[in-house]
C-alpha cells in the first residue's frame, strides 16, 4: 500500500440537519464486496426500474485508485451537468444540503442553477469516463436517455437498508416526473470484485466521535484478491 493510500485512509464527516453522518449513524453497515449481478438483482428485488452505472477502476487490486472511487460514495456534491455544453451547473445560493438542492434543480433549474465558476470542475465528457454499465463497458453521451440535463445520484447497498432504497427511490422517481428537462442517472457505489477484490469479503469500518459536530471514519484493509 502506497503512502498516498495511507492518507486517506480515514475520514472526517460533519454533522448537519440534513448531512451524510446522521443517515450513516443509523443505518451505516460495513460494505462488502460485490458483483455487478448482484448489485442489479439488488434493485430488481427492490422496486427499482432503473440501469445503474457502476464506477470503473482502471488497474485492479491498485488500493489507492479503489479508495478514491470508494470514497466517491461519500461526497455530498451535486453532479449536475447541462448535456450540450457538458459543463457542470452550481446552485446560485448558499443551500449545501443535497436533497434540497436537488428539489431546486427540478423546481427552476434554468433560474437556480448556473455554469459553476470554479476553474477545477470536471467536464461531462470526463465525468462519464469514471464509469461502466453492467457489462463492464465504457459510458458515453449515446448510452443515457436525451435529456437536456443530467443529475448523477449515487447509491449503495451499505448505507441504508432495504426499506430506506425503496422510499429514497420513490421519492427520485416522482421528483423527477415534476421536469422533464433533467435525467436522473443513477451510480452505484458499493465495492466490487471487478476492482480485483475478493468478492464476499468485507472492508471494516470503525466510527470515532470527533467532537460533538463530527465524526471520524477508519478504514481498515481492503480485501484485495491475491
Amino acid at each position: 500500500m502506497t503512502k498516498r493510500t495511507l492518507a486517506i485512509l480515514s475520514i472526517v464527516l460533519f454533522f448537519s440537519s440534513c448531512g451524510l453522518t446522521i443517515r450513516m449513524l443509523s443505518g451505516f453497515k460495513d460494505p462488502v464486496v460485490q458483483s455487478k449481478n448482484d448489485i442489479n438483482q439488488y434493485v430488481k428485488e427492490n422496486a427499482g426500474d432503473f440501469d445503474t452505472y457502476f464506477l470503473n477502476v482502471q488497474t485492479p487490486k491498485d488500493s489507492t485508485e479503489i479508495f478514491e472511487r470508494f470514497l466517491f460514495g461519500f461526497n455530498s456534491d451535486l453532479y449536475l451537468f447541462h448535456t450540450e455544453s457538458g459543463k457542470k451547473y452550481c446552485f446560485q445560493g448558499t443551500e449545501e444540503c443535497s436533497g434540497v438542492l436537488m428539489q431546486e434543480a427540478f423546481k427552476n433549474v434554468d433560474t437556480n442553477f448556473s455554469v459553476c465558476q470554479s476553474n477545477n470542475q470536471i467536464h461531462l465528457d470526463d465525468f462519464l469516463k469514471l464509469l461502466q454499465d453492467k457489462n463492464g463497458e465504457n459510458v458515453s453521451l449515446l448510452n443515457l436517455p436525451k435529456s437536456e440535463y443530467y443529475l448523477f445520484e449515487t447509491w449503495n447497498t451499505y448505507m441504508q437498508n432495504k426499506k430506506e432504497f425503496k422510499e429514497n427511490l420513490k421519492w427520485l422517481t416522482e421528483l423527477e416526473q415534476t421536469n422533464k428537462k433533467i435525467k436522473i442517472i443513477y451510480i452505484n457505489t458499493d465495492l466490487l470484485d471487478d476492482w480485483g477484490l475478493e468478492k464476499g469479503k468485507k472492508l471494516p469500518i470503525k466510527f470515532k466521535r470527533n467532537g460533538k459536530r463530527s465524526v471520524e471514519l477508519v478504514f481498515g484493509k481492503l480485501p484485495i484478491k491475491k
